[in-house]
């Protein structure tokens, strides 16, 4: 399909906000390091997003890469007013899901605490991020990649990849809708709409925590807490804020 040249984002954008309660200001770049660095996203005021046309150098959580595939994806950051992280990433993930399903026609799952799988493999990530009291939601989504190198192709994928032929600026104004209405939704709606889609329940994985690595079958999963893997030597409760997902399915963990 043929894709809206950049010069058609900004008009885009705009029209998406003004749909919006919460995001109300869109600014659009042409290339950047990454959003969440950008100066424009450092000196905005709450309620702006900044995206660009190629993010080059992105990040994700514990300091990991987001690949650069050139102009296949999305990614963006949405300034909010400061709110406790782990609220910030829930309502980050259900937002991303529910983008992608609109595209796709179909459910995705979401790894907590903020990966939005397919089939095993990542199609987008969430990172959480505050400073002088404002939060950055950064979000990045593999749209039109029709393949990843070697070392991701077993852990990646992209609307494209499965079947879903979208506009990235398309998805990106869903995403902006999606996003809106779950920071104003109540707690128990997020939660509600993130154990709908849980995919790490019921799974054995490797977490990274401060006090060493911890296997075992995930019991349960409180998205805004943590969760309870069940080990040898019994039931242990990992909390969000420290822990993460080291190895999950024979794939190592990675967020935005």
């Amino acid at each position: 399909m043929t894709s809206a040249p950049f010069s058609a984002w900004p008009a885009r954008l705009h029209a998406a906000c003004a749909d919006c309660t919460l995001l109300r200001t869109a600014v659009a770049l042409e290339t950047t390091t990454s959003t969440q660095d950008a100066p424009e996203t450092r000196s905005a005021h709450a309620g702006t997003l900044v995206t660009a046309w190629r993010q080059s150098s992105g990040r994700g959580r514990f300091g990991r890469n987001w690949a650069d595939t050139a102009t296949m994806g999305i990614a963006v950051t949405f300034v909010v007013d400061a709110q406790p992280a782990e609220r910030l990433a829930l309502a980050g993930a259900v937002a991303a899901a529910e983008a992608a399903e609109s595209t796709l026609g179909a459910r995705v799952g979401i790894k907590w605490p903020n990966d939005i799988v397919v089939g095993g493999r990542k199609l987008a990530g969430v990172l959480i991020e505050t400073t002088s009291g404002r939060a950055l939601i950064g979000i990045g989504m593999n749209i039109a990649q029709p393949r990843f190198e070697a070392e991701l192709e077993d852990r990646a994928t992209s609307l494209a990849m499965l079947g879903a032929h979208a506009d990235r600026i398309e998805v990106l104004c869903a995403l902006i809708g999606t996003l809106d209405r779950a920071l104003l939704a109540s707690d128990a709606a997020l939660v509600e709409h993130f154990l709908a889609r849980d995919a790490l329940r019921g799974t054995r994985a490797l977490f990274s925590t401060p006090a060493g690595p911890v296997e075992g079958e995930v019991r349960s999963v409180d998205p805004m807490r943590g969760l309870v893997v069940r080990t040898d030597s019994g039931e242990h409760f990992l909390p969000a804020h420290s822990t993460s997902v080291a190895e999950w399915g024979g794939r190592r963990g990675s967020s935005r």
